[in-house]
């Protein structure tokens, strides 16, 4: 094996082909070099997935070390707003001890928000001058160009990469070999040179296509020859913006019958093939980036904005029971409150035990027989992707606290995980 980029067979090191911040499914294989993994790393790929912070937040990715994402936004609480950009990750980040911030409220006065006891600390502050706020009324709000995240040279270098590297991954390509790959190779390793092989695709077949087979936050890529002899691959990311990659030229002889396979990598871990057939010639539409965008402003705006919704797949229950599973024990010894174990309110706590719950509450409309997913949308009445309103989360929580004054909580939550482990797992 060599490098798919210089043929090296030395110091070979394994590839994130779709950077795994982007994604919860590893899909890695060893065929790149240290040089050119570094190269494209630090030139794109660091670039476009710091672009994408708040979002991979929201979608509920991780970094390496299992740590929340952390991104700049503006901190809201109830009418008071952050006089700039704070880092934050989730709730708990904002809640840590000793930070203060400063803000201004709905006149325009500064003020300082922070934990009570550090608020005491500074001279002349007293009791009567602290307002108490709820962790309900918290939001983060965030003003981004879509055009800086999706469209600048750094993310279609980036898409470039992720795009040869998945068809050679694909294909058993395992060397360079010029002759059919120098224009793409010489593309993503010149920062300086800009873009002809990336365009924003606008077809309706394939956002059917991946509207249908994906959840939130995944990722589709599959690949088809064309009838003028280029060989393409479509990279949909998170289902809210499609690249349609030019890898090579081909010399197959034209088919009436095409059957591409359209991989999808979910964030839970999953990944699934998807063969599709077409009759006749097939091609995808697409066209330059800076048109595609503002063609698709307000569908790319509104995928946007879906990325907070939550899919009911069993794997992504099983990854929020794992983190809930971690606090669980010193809940049951008193060492943490209520709001330490739902992570200070935040809403990728409620919403799996607010799941779970309804699981445990309708079980005897639970049937094994079926599908996860159909019985999940049956139990919780939704055809689609599961989203709360913020007036259910905070309905939920205030209930929460009230069961756990009254100790009902913990023995809710126990048999409700006892039952999706022994009953909706079973046939795993």
């Amino acid at each position: 094996m060599k490098c798919i980029y210089c043929n090296s067979d030395s110091d070979l090191t394994v590839s994130d082909i779709i950077p795994t911040a982007l994604t919860g499914a590893k899909l890695r294989k060893k065929f790149v070099c240290r040089t050119h993994n570094s190269f494209t790393n630090e030139h794109y790929e660091k670039t476009m997935i710091r672009q994408l912070d708040i979002f991979r937040n929201r979608i509920g990715l991780t970094e390496r070390d299992g740590d929340p994402v952390r991104f700049y936004a503006k901190l809201n609480i109830g009418d008071y707003t952050s006089e700039k950009n704070i880092s934050v990750s989730d709730n708990k980040s904002i809640m840590d001890a000793g930070r203060l911030f400063r803000m201004k409220d709905n006149q325009g006065h500064t003020v300082l928000v922070g934990p009570k006891e550090e608020l005491l600390k500074i001279n002349g502050a007293t009791e009567e001058k602290i307002t108490d706020l709820l962790l309900e009324d918290i939001s983060i709000s965030s003003t981004t160009d879509i055009r800086d995240i999706f469209i600048t040279e750094s993310t279609l270098h980036a898409v470039a990469k992720i795009a040869y590297e998945w068809h050679c991954f694909i294909n058993d390509v395992e060397e360079f070999q010029k002759d059919i790959y120098g224009v793409i190779t010489s593309y993503i390793l010149d920062p300086e040179q800009t873009n002809t092989l990336v365009d924003v695709v606008n077809d309706g077949y394939v956002a059917m296509l991946s509207e249908r087979f994906s959840r939130t936050g995944s990722n589709m890529l599959f690949e088809y020859n064309d009838p003028d002899g280029n060989t393409y691959v479509i990279f949909s990311l998170w289902n809210v913006i499609a690249y349609r990659v030019k890898v090579c030229t081909h010399s197959a002889e034209p088919s009436i019958a095409h059957c591409p396979i359209a991989y999808f990598y979910h964030v839970d871990g999953t990944q699934k093939g998807t063969m599709f057939g077409i009759l006749g010639d097939f091609h995808v539409s697409a066209i330059s980036p800076s048109v595609g965008l503002s063609t698709l402003s307000q569908e790319t705006k509104s995928r946007l904005s879906n990325l907070g919704e939550r899919d009911l797949s069993r794997e992504y229950l099983q990854n929020c029971i794992a983190e809930i599973s971690k606090k669980l024990p010193a809940y049951q010894a008193k060492k943490i409150s209520i709001a330490e174990l739902l992570d200070f309110e935040h809403e990728d706590r409620i919403i799996p035990i607010y799941i779970l719950e309804q699981i445990y509450t309708h079980r005897d409309e639970y049937l094994p027989s079926e599908d996860f997913y159909r019985n999940m949308q049956r139990i919780l009445q939704t055809d689609d992707r599961f989203v709360l309103t913020n007036e259910t989360v905070k309905g939920t929580l205030t209930r929460y606290l009230d069961m756990d004054s009254n100790g009902t909580f913990i023995s809710m939550l126990n048999d409700a995980l006892l039952y999706f482990q022994t009953t909706c797992c079973m046939d795993q």
